[in-house]
């Protein structure tokens, strides 16, 4: 889901999607906005950047950010 969002937009944005990912994943302890409860009972986080939303959620163990879904918040 969060490729085909990022194929979609214009080459501008995918780079601003992009950088804010990497970004994420270089600190993924930043506080989130809101967290919701998958149907997994995994919490996902929820940021807003730069008028997108991130839901990821973060394996520690794996020491990895699994980033779910991309939405334009504008």
């Amino acid at each position: 889901m969060a490729a085909e969002f990022i194929l979609s937009l214009s080459k501008r944005r995918q780079r601003v999607v992009m950088d804010r990912a990497h970004e994420l994943a270089r600190d993924p302890f930043l506080e989130s906005d809101y967290r919701l409860e998958d149907s997994d009972g995994r919490m996902v986080e929820h940021l807003l950047i730069d008028g997108f939303v991130f839901s990821y959620w973060v394996d520690h163990a794996a020491k990895l950010v699994m980033i779910a879904e991309i939405e334009d918040a504008e």
